[in-house]
């Protein structure tokens, strides 16, 4: 099983480099970090299981909270 910190380092880098339409960046670097740090260890340790990081990247991108 993956340990929480990559999980959560592979989660930001999906979200640093997601792209909308135009190729720009969805996120700025300190947006994706927060989105991540919404997150807390136990969350993403019980959503590794069902979750790719790429998924909960997805999720979050769609949460609007950004």
């Amino acid at each position: 099983m993956q340990d929480v910190a990559a999980y959560r380092a592979k989660i930001l880098q999906v979200l640093t480099e997601a792209k909308n339409a135009n190729g720009s960046p969805r996120l700025t670097d300190c947006q994706a970090r927060g989105l991540v740090e919404h997150l807390s260890d136990q969350e993403l340790e019980e959503g590794m299981m069902f979750n790719t990081p790429e998924e909960v990247a997805e999720l979050l991108l769609e949460s609007g909270l950004a």
